[in-house]
């Protein structure tokens, strides 16, 4: 397969028994080992009131990876941007790039990364929960960052210090046509959430390139999918590794919010049908299994998606095992 940059998208996961310090240090230990290992990004997702999960404040861990690292990109993927005023975003990324300079990036997605009880809490107010006002607040944030602001908008005599003149590299992130849409429109690069939306991407990404209108930021479409990617030779490493995370995503759909699991207790587990049925269909598009078998999805992936960078968001159990599936994938597409 051809080179093409390699990216890394991780949620500071908390391990069974591990504290969030544990969780924050497995991030920067991956990060690390992704720069050792050639990756070009690393990017950290927000999730809010999740328990087995500690990145609810991007714009802090980038900053923590950063310092640790001296070579790969970092970013978010994403930010949530209804949940934050758009002056607070550009004032925090136009700090980190006054720290790291052209290593940060920007992924900016509309979805709360919550449930709505607690988007509510973010944002102080019942307002703003739908997706009508995204438009306008990537407006305004671009904005801030480059000084466009409209005269009739009442924000623009704000300046936002850091922030005008500091814009990282912005992306624009979905799970869905609207998203994709919005990318395009505006001229942005554009991240598909394949890993947990796989039946859509094809069709998210044909929609971009055909409605792409070229900006000051890119000429050109410029796309990216990320993947869950589990792999090792042994077939019982990756099923041990791949099961607290279906297990803990079982139970989320079914309106919980689980701790996180061990790899006992999901090896113990007796899934009923249904819910083997729901988990063959979710890694029936991901890249779960050994190296041959993940080499075969990525260059079948790869093949439909016609997408310009891949981004693997590896849901094993370990940090060992995110590490593992980062080096073997760097050795499929080396």
């Amino acid at each position: 397969m051809p080179r093409i940059p390699l990216n890394v998208l991780d949620l500071a996961s908390r391990p069974h028994g591990a504290s969030n310090a544990d969780a924050v240090a497995g991030s920067i230990r991956l990060a690390q080992a992704a720069e050792r290992l050639g990756y070009d990004r690393f990017w950290v997702a927000e999730h809010h009131g999740m328990p087995g999960i500690a990145s609810s404040a991007p714009a802090v861990l980038i900053a923590g990876i950063a310092g640790a690292t001296t070579r790969i990109r970092v970013g978010s993927g994403g930010v949530m941007l209804p949940n934050h005023a758009p002056l607070v975003v550009a004032e925090q990324f136009g700090t980190l790039r006054a720290l790291y300079g052209d290593r940060i990036d920007l992924g900016i997605g509309r979805a709360p990364g919550t449930d709505g009880a607690t988007a509510m809490a973010l944002r102080r107010s019942a307002e703003g929960l739908g997706v009508e006002d995204f438009p306008q607040q990537l407006f305004d944030l671009f904005g801030f960052f480059y000084g466009t602001m409209s005269e009739n908008n009442p924000l623009h005599s704000i300046t936002a210090v850091p922030g005008l003149g500091d814009a990282p590299q912005v992306w624009l992130l979905g799970s869905s046509g609207y998203s994709a849409q919005v990318a395009a429109a505006l001229g942005l690069p554009f991240t598909f959430a394949h890993h947990f939306a796989g039946e859509n991407t094809e069709a998210a990404l044909d929609l971009y390139r055909d409605k792409f209108q070229p900006s000051e930021q890119l000429d050109a479409p410029h796309s990216m999918i990320a993947v869950n990617v589990i792999a090792d030779a042994d077939p019982a490493v990756v099923r041990a590794e791949s099961l607290p995370g279906l297990l803990s995503f079982l139970r989320m759909r079914q309106g919980q919010k689980p701790q996180p699991v061990s790899i006992e207790e999901a090896l113990a587990y007796e899934f009923s049908p249904v819910e083997e049925e729901f988990i063959a269909a979710r890694n029936a598009r991901q890249a779960v299994g050994s190296p041959e078998h993940v080499a075969e999805r990525l260059e079948s992936l790869l093949k439909s998606t016609g997408v310009d960078e891949l981004m693997i968001a590896s849901a094993a159990a370990t940090p060992d095992a995110r590490i593992r599936s980062l080096q073997i994938v760097a050795d499929i597409l080396a």
